[in-house]
């Protein structure tokens, strides 16, 4: 799997500073603008005439106020923010010009200013603001004189810069530890909704793929059903053309039958028994023409019954008489056929198989058919050496098989020759013309009886023809069955 970046489109979260301030300046304008006021109210009410630096302080922080909400509307956050930490740190330092340095406990509210700092300015504001208000409380003290306010002793002076400068630096610190502890809750926070974010996103990016999947397995199943009913289509058709073929086939092969037995016996006839026609004589030339178109004939004949038996096993209609069938005499039947096959070429015929044999359970007329085809294969093919034929028992079936020294078949071939009208081509072939039918229908002929035929050759060497068939086995009431 190749691993991707995901980047979400997602509207910009704020800062942490700017969420904070967002958050905290409107109720610190509202306080100050209430402290002014209320600091005005009580100036007024008391007829305050000591001197004018008071109502100056407090029309100042009214100033401040409207400057920070103005700048807080333009969205400028920072520069609110920076204006409210400034007033309220340095205004209470201020309020000396009008309350005096002894007994002036306003200068402490500018610990309200310093903290403020730490969470709305950034981590080092508290710590500026506290040397702006001791360097503001010095310029303030040494020129008392100037403003209208009496000296303090430098002892008492000293004191109080000393206690202001512990109280402001203690705030900042505070101020410092809470902004940070604030900034990093607000970190986690985002970062976690950033997270969350990013893991939405992927969840929708995967549901998207989810139903385009959804949509082409669909899209798939369709164009499947559709290729299915043709494909059912064109199965049906196929089995109807089958069919009307296998019925041709077998249809032809009767028809043709009847004036090709009538050619043969009638040549049969005219060269086996010529006294039919009195003294006519036949000439030795006719009669070799003759027996030419009986052969030819033969041969037709040969090729019309594997027709016939093709079709009829394709159509499946052909049906076997299965009996317990002894197979010695049908081996030494075999035998005594291809005898006449050699005729008087040098080659021996050689009897693999015993007398006790069991029973198999087949159709006589079928295995007959097989095993002379093989033999009439394996005379065809040989030219000296030997031919045998040969059985033996197995568990549950019997195998058989018909051996020769002849061509051979390369093992290209060997599955080949299995197929209809399919031959090896050499000069033997060439010679012993055939159909390519006696393989096939002999393979199928053994598959119907629930056993299997194969081949074992090797070129110039010779071959071996197996195919088996299942025995028969004694029933509880001592009936033979397969």
């Amino acid at each position: 799997m190749v691993a991707r970046n995901i980047v979400p489109a997602r509207t910009a979260v704020a800062t942490p500073d700017e969420s904070l301030v967002a958050d905290l300046l409107p109720p610190m304008l509202v306080l100050l603008a209430t402290l002014a006021g209320a600091a005005l109210g009580i100036l007024l009410l008391n007829r305050w005439d000591g001197n004018g630096w008071a109502y100056a302080i407090i029309l100042l922080l009214i100033l401040v106020t409207a400057t920070s909400d103005r700048l807080r509307r333009q969205g400028q956050l920072q520069w609110s923010s920076i204006t409210i930490v400034t007033a309220t740190t340095l205004l209470p330092i201020l309020s000396c010009t009008a309350f005096g340095f002894t007994d002036n406990n306003f200068v402490y509210l500018s610990v309200l200013g310093v903290f403020a700092a730490g969470i709305m300015v950034s981590s080092r504001a508290p710590y500026q603001a506290t040397q702006a208000a001791i360097l503001l409380y010095i310029i303030l003290l040494l020129a008392a004189d100037v403003i209208g306010q009496p000296r303090p002793t430098w002892f008492s002076a000293i004191g109080k810069i000393l206690f202001l400068v512990i109280l402001l630096l203690s705030a900042a610190t505070l101020s410092w530890a809470a902004a940070y502890v604030v900034r990093g809750t607000i970190n986690w926070a985002i970062d976690t909704a950033q997270k969350s974010e990013r893991r939405e996103q992927l969840l929708r990016e995967t549901q998207a793929t989810l139903e385009r999947a959804l949509l082409e397995w669909d899209l798939l199943n369709e164009q499947l059903y559709r290729t299915t009913l043709e494909l059912e289509e064109a199965r049906a058709a196929a089995e109807a053309a089958y069919r009307s073929k296998s019925n041709f086939m077998a249809t032809m092969s009767h028809e043709l039958r009847t004036p090709l037995n009538i050619i043969i016996g009638f040549s049969t006839a005219m060269i086996e028994h010529p006294e039919m026609y009195g003294d006519v004589k036949i000439d030795e030339q006719v009669l070799q023409d003759i027996a030419e178109i009986r052969r030819s004939g033969q041969h037709l004949l040969g090729l019309i019954n594997d027709i016939l038996d093709l079709a009829k096993i394709e159509a499946g209609k052909l049906e076997l008489n299965r009996t317990n069938l002894a197979l010695p005499p049908l081996l030494d039947e075999t035998i005594r056929t291809a005898q006449a096959l050699i005729g008087d070429r040098p080659i021996q015929l050689r009897r693999e198989y015993h007398d006790s044999l069991p029973t198999v359970l087949a159709d006589e007329v079928r295995i007959r058919q097989v095993l002379l085809n093989l033999v009439s294969n394996a005379c065809k093919f040989t030219h000296m050496g030997e031919i045998a034929v040969g059985a033996r028992a197995e568990t549950d079936q019997v195998v058989l098989w018909v051996r020769d020294t002849g061509i051979g078949i390369a093992p290209a071939d060997q599955e080949r020759i299995f197929q209809q009208f399919e031959q090896v081509e050499n000069a033997d072939t060439r010679h012993h013309a055939g159909t390519g039918l006696g393989l096939s229908i002999c393979r199928w002929l053994i598959e119907l009886h629930g056993g299997r035929m194969w081949l074992e050759s090797e070129v110039g060497k010779g071959s071996i023809f197996f195919f088996s068939l299942p025995r028969t086995r004694s029933g509880p009431d001592g009936s033979r069955t397969a």
